[in-house]
């Protein structure tokens, strides 16, 4: 399963590149922050947005590392603010600091950067002589999903800031959580909430968890913005029981020969009642102890969900809010 990737494509016609230089201003006239250089890898201001590519239920924000031209990973299980893949973004400097590892099973070697030149983002902010920045050979992402994948962004870049989530769109906007914000919801206006999730945060700060149930099945579900279509795994028992009472079901194969199910009627609070349509099942030992995970049942909240709802994150009260689209 290579494409399960988390802790967690001119020419074709004038208007498009007309159109793309239009949002491109629209962007760069909306956020105040791009006229200054930052030299720490982190936001700043009252809010922010960023257009998204997704590939293979990825979201993606492009940019540029010293010249190199790409898209970073936006993945909220990535703690770091930044990381850049080595395969592709030539680091002569970079010295071994020690090992990482992905759930999917891909291991890798990870050094630290004295220093970063310049890095650049679609909306305009630019940043240079960061420090201190990790790197490793992300190979596997440009193998599996998209080869101009130059690194991660993560939890660090955008911590104090809930942020807004819309495949729809494809739109990500982040709001400084501030007691003024936490009184009039601005990031609410207009929207419709379906419901409104209570998570807790365990071994680490960026995993947001929750408890669901299928029929009296409970499971923990973990919100991933890097966890592919959507993942799951749970004890023979109970995978028994949802597929007597036909809960899970096979869905047959993806175009990568890789197993698919369904999950239906899982209750995600007292409000909201889904179904998952094309899960992907994950051997999840690897990482349930870094995460503080001691439940045998595990459904991983990704593309699958985000395509069918809306989502606010607020990581500094812990709570998800789910919008309709």
């Amino acid at each position: 399963m290579k494409r399960k990737i988390s802790v967690f494509e001119i020419g074709v016609k004038a208007v498009f590149t007309l159109a793309g230089l239009i949002l491109s201003s629209v962007l760069y006239a909306q956020n105040t922050e791009e006229a200054t250089i930052q030299n720490e890898f982190q936001l700043t201001g009252d809010s922010i947005s960023f257009p998204l590519t997704i590939v293979n239920a990825f979201p993606f924000i492009s940019g540029e590392v010293n010249g190199v031209k790409g898209k970073f990973m936006f993945d909220t299980g990535h703690k770091r603010a930044l990381a850049i893949n080595n395969n592709l973004v030539p680091l002569p400097f970079q010295m071994e600091d020690g090992d990482g590892f992905v759930a999917s099973g891909q291991k890798f070697k990870t050094y630290t950067n004295d220093t970063i030149k310049k890095v650049s983002l679609i909306n305009g902010l630019r940043f240079e002589n960061l420090q201190q920045i990790e790197s490793a050979n992300y190979d596997f992402l440009q193998d599996g999903i998209t080869p101009d994948c130059i690194g991660y962004i993560g939890f660090d870049f955008f911590n104090g800031y809930l942020f807004k989530l819309d495949y729809t769109k494809r739109k990500l906007t982040f709001y400084k959580n501030t007691p003024v914000r936490v009184s009039s919801r601005d990031f609410l206006a207009g929207e419709k909430v379906l419901a409104v999730l209570d998570f807790e945060i365990r071994n680490l700060p960026n995993i947001p968890m929750i408890k669901v149930k299928v029929d009296d099945i409970q499971a923990i579900g973990i919100f991933d913005t890097g966890g592919s279509y959507g993942l799951l795994e749970f004890s023979d028992e109970d995978t028994k029981k949802l597929r007597e009472k036909e809960y899970l079901k096979d869905y047959g194969k993806d175009g990568e020969d890789d197993d698919l199910f369904v999950l239906n009627d899982v209750a995600v609070s007292d409000q909201l009642n889904t179904n998952f349509i094309g899960l992907h099942h994950i051997e999840t030992a690897a990482f349930k102890k870094a995460l503080g995970v001691t439940e045998d049942n595990i459904l991983v909240f990704a593309y699958r969900f985000f395509s069918q709802y809306k989502t606010v994150w607020d990581y500094d009260h812990k709570k998800i809010y789910i919008l309709e689209y």
